[in-house]
């Protein structure tokens, strides 16, 4: 059975702007959706489910899958509304085997899959750069993703505080949108007295982080939950070793002393990233091993496609 190409819809208005809490905005999407006659509706994030749930009780035939990207919910509304959906959607796909265990009822998890989230294939940074010299390690660090409370960055800033306090000329760059946690970060930076080592970028378009991901050879990231943590896996694929707290997904990908590290205490941490260092050889076993670990794995698009044609085909 075959299907046709995904039509995606640029250029059509559907009125003013509208907050995406007001009854308006979920009234247009329905009308949207019942308009298109979809064969197939994925929603994602809580606000979507109202329109969702309406949706699939007005057009039970419709297939609907219900997509979830993270292992926790976020307040109460995000729970209930999303296990209302799930009771109602024909799949549920998520972003990894964690994200299913943790919020997926047993009963509805034979309906469940998870899918790749990685778009593409960052290219791994070569051993040995143009010029023949080998790639050097430094103490230098980096971030990227949101700025906000779930992602722990004081604590993030407090291992690293400890990494400078043994390597002087340890840098971090932190990079990404403000999510509300910019000014108490840098208040902490100041604290510190670390400004000089910790530089805030803002947010950088992919080709830029591509781009700078070369002046770095530790990815550091403390976040208190996470689902399959893309940021991680970006990293290793460019042969980054990543730094990070286990949560989510992490520990099933980034093994501890063989693919990056995982932290404990500021201090303990702050040693095992000076022991690698000092030891590029080791530093550049676990860098290999976090490239390889991405290099033949299979893509979202490709997986997002394949589900799609699969829930398509079923009667």
């Amino acid at each position: 059975m075959t299907h046709s190409a995904v039509e995606v819809f640029p250029d059509d208005w559907h009125g003013p702007a509208t907050s995406v809490n007001h009854p308006v905005a979920h009234w247009k999407l329905l009308q949207f959706a019942l308009q298109s006659r979809a064969d197939l509706v994925v929603a994602s994030l809580w606000r979507s489910c109202p329109t969702f749930i309406a949706l699939k009780v007005m057009r039970p035939r419709t297939k609907t899958v219900l997509f979830l990207h993270s292992a926790v919910d976020v307040h109460l509304l995000d729970k209930l509304f999303n296990r209302a959906a799930m009771m109602l959607a024909d799949e549920i796909w998520a972003d990894s085997a964690s994200t299913v265990e943790a919020r997926v009822p047993a009963a509805a998890r034979k309906r469940a899959r998870v899918l790749s989230f990685l778009t593409q294939r960052p290219p791994a940074l070569m051993d040995v750069p143009p010029g023949g010299q080998s790639r050097v390690v430094t103490p230098n660090f980096v971030y990227w993703g949101r700025l906000q409370s779930e992602k722990n960055l004081e604590h993030a800033l407090a291992i690293f505080a400890s990494v400078h306090g043994l390597l002087p000329d340890a840098k971090f760059d932190i990079i990404g949108p403000d999510r509300g946690a910019l000014a108490q970060l840098r208040a902490r930076v100041a604290e510190l007295g670390l400004d000089h080592a910790v530089n805030f970028i803002g947010a950088l378009p992919q080709e830029a982080l591509m781009a700078r991901a070369d002046n770095y050879s530790f990815y550091l990231q403390t976040s208190l939950f996470e689902g399959m943590a893309m940021s991680v896996i970006e990293a290793m694929g460019m042969g980054l070793v990543p730094v990070v707290t286990p949560v989510g997904e992490i520990p099933s990908y980034c093994q501890d002393g063989h693919t990056g590290i995982h932290v404990t205490t500021p201090e303990e941490t702050a040693q095992r990233v000076a022991a690698l260092v000092a030891a590029p050889e080791s530093w550049l076993a676990l860098s290999r091993r976090a490239a390889e670990r991405w290099a033949q794995a299979s893509l979202f698009q490709d997986d997002y496609r394949g589900a799609c044609n699969n829930l398509l085909s079923q009667k």
